[in-house]
């Protein structure tokens, strides 16, 4: 998670600086490959909205992820360190995202006019001849994004649905008006994605450089929120009046609905799906691979209607071999590896046809089962991800403490007798777990289930992981900083802290603690 890594010198959040550094770090022991949460751009209007998953448009980057340092390359940058203080003190365990914002903002505005105020004395400088390119390059797409950015800042907070019918059609003649009278603010907000662009290519390149082999693993998220800007720009493409959201099912016994608006497929038949292929495309740049989220939306998807639960939803089919034609087609064109994210419902035969289109399948532990059992991870396809957990579920410490059932009892998500049930449950998991590290040679002796997650036994369980037959093995930032809070606990928003926590260890300790290095190099014996 981008945002929750520390570094000396940052402005209250991780940034594109501390990824270059975390790259670096992560080539230095033995990685070949950095995963990323979602780094879409979010709502600068309403920063509290955190998730990476409900984004404004995935196919921008969220410009709060720019360095303040780095700007000092620009021509007129001298401006920014005239502007309100840029660094923050590091130490709170969770992210103003507000407070950031506000301070960085500031200095970004000052950037701009620096700039802008250089590029007219010196048009032929080659930032100004770069940032000019970068218009162009980003075309529609781009002056689009960044007009509904101006809109927005103008209109803070108010949905685009309710905004004057005037404004409502990106390619209507009052958003044209708009933007001719506001040249400047939308000029400002394509800067930031200049910038942020810059600054996202420089860490890839440095991270490279030092050895990361495979670069970054970026993560698709599977919709845009319903009022952001790419629903606005591309509202043709969606379909309204309903959600995409999941049946219930043994993980959600109500059923999910996530407030995203679903793709028509008819109308991605008749865009010949550019939409699709475009959205691919930006989020392979600076990318040695690509997480598809929820990669079932390949062939169908759960619509639930405005207003009804999940019950009343259905599925809605999409053509998978038009769509894994494209994926592939970018995968090629920008030697960038695929991983569709299988997990839920999934489809009959599904699976298999991702494979034969050689998209990586997702392996996650705790649900890698054999009866009650754990399945051995040799068993794992080799075109696949193998990983202990993901963001939507408790870390390793966590999972060994049952500290996710104690939380979700607190937060009025389990009841009594369903958190004893559930206590009980994780008592014979772990005891299963044991067992297999046992059998397996990893451990010589079952720990005590009571106690806090011992080192070694976190490194036997890498090393466990590490032996699956799949391609690529991931270790979690959040197990080798020993955390024991998840990221984010499904079905909650305010409740706790989304999306907003802090590792412990700064960036430059992380890979270097103790318990980083027994577990990465439990992982690289196994993995040769």
């Amino acid at each position: 998670q981008l945002y929750g890594l520390r570094r000396a010198g940052d402005q209250g959040i991780g940034d594109f600086a501390t990824l270059a550094r975390a790259g670096e770090l992560a080539a230095g022991a033995g990685c070949a490959i950095l995963g990323l949460n979602p780094l879409h751009a979010l709502f600068g209007e309403d920063r509290e909205r955190a998730s990476p998953y409900h984004p404004s448009d995935r196919r921008f980057l969220d410009p709060i992820y720019i360095d303040l340092a780095g700007l000092a390359a620009l021509p007129g940058a001298e401006a920014a360190r005239e502007a309100p203080a840029a660094s923050v003190p590091s130490e709170s365990p969770l992210i103003d995202y507000t407070g950031v914002w506000e301070r960085k903002r500031a200095a970004l505005e000052a950037a701009f006019a620096g700039f802008e105020t250089a590029a007219a004395g010196r048009p032929d400088d080659a930032a100004v001849r770069a940032f000019e390119s970068f218009l162009a390059e980003g075309g529609e797409a781009l002056r689009r994004f960044a007009i509904f950015e101006s809109i927005a800042e103008a209109r803070p907070r108010e949905d685009w649905r309710r905004w004057p019918e005037s404004l409502r059609d990106p390619a209507g003649a009052g958003v044209a008006e708009f933007a001719a009278a506001q040249r400047a603010r939308v000029r400002f907000h394509a800067f930031l994605q200049y910038v942020a662009e810059q600054q996202f290519a420089r860490a890839a390149i440095r991270a490279g450089v030092a050895g990361l082999a495979q670069g970054f693993y970026r993560d698709l998220a599977i919709g845009a929120a319903p009022d952001g800007a790419e629903a606005w720009a591309n509202a043709h493409l969606l379909a309204r009046g309903a959600s995409i959201g999941a049946p219930p099912d043994r993980f959600s016994a109500q059923g999910q609905v996530w407030n995203l608006p679903p793709p028509d497929p008819w109308a991605g038949r008749r865009d010949g799906q550019r939409g699709f292929r475009e959205l691919i495309a930006a989020n392979m740049r600076h990318a040695g691979a690509l997480r598809i989220d929820h990669a079932m939306g390949l062939v169908r998807l759960f619509w639930v209607p405005d207003g009804a639960t999940p019950a009343d939803g259905s599925y809605i089919a999409y053509p998978l071999d038009d769509l894994l034609g494209h994926l592939a087609l970018e995968s090629a064109r920008r030697g960038c590896m695929v991983v569709g994210e299988d997990l839920g419902t999934v489809p009959e035969g599904f699976r298999e046809r991702l494979a034969e289109a050689r998209v990586l399948s997702y392996r996650v532990l705790w649900f890698e089962r054999e009866g009650e059992g754990f399945r051995a991870p040799e068993s794992y396809p080799a075109r696949a991800v193998a990983c202990v957990a993901t963001h939507d579920l408790p870390t390793l410490a966590g999972w060994w403490s049952a500290s996710d059932i104690a939380e979700r009892a607190a937060l009025g998500l389990l009841a009594e007798a369903k958190a004893t049930e559930a206590f009980a449950a994780r008592g014979r998991e772990k005891e299963l777990l044991a067992r297999a590290l046992f059998a397996a040679g990893l451990i010589e002796a079952a720990p005590d289930p009571f106690a806090p997650l011992a080192p070694e036994f976190a490194a036997a369980v890498a090393r466990w992981v590490a032996r699956a037959a799949s391609c690529l093995v991931l270790a979690q930032g959040e197990d080798l900083a020993g955390e024991s809070v998840a990221t984010n606990l499904p079905g909650t928003d305010r409740e706790r802290p989304n999306w907003r926590r802090k590792l412990a260890p700064e960036v430059a300790v992380l890979f270097a603690s103790p318990l980083a290095r027994r577990v990465l190099e439990a992982m690289k014996r196994e993995r040769g």
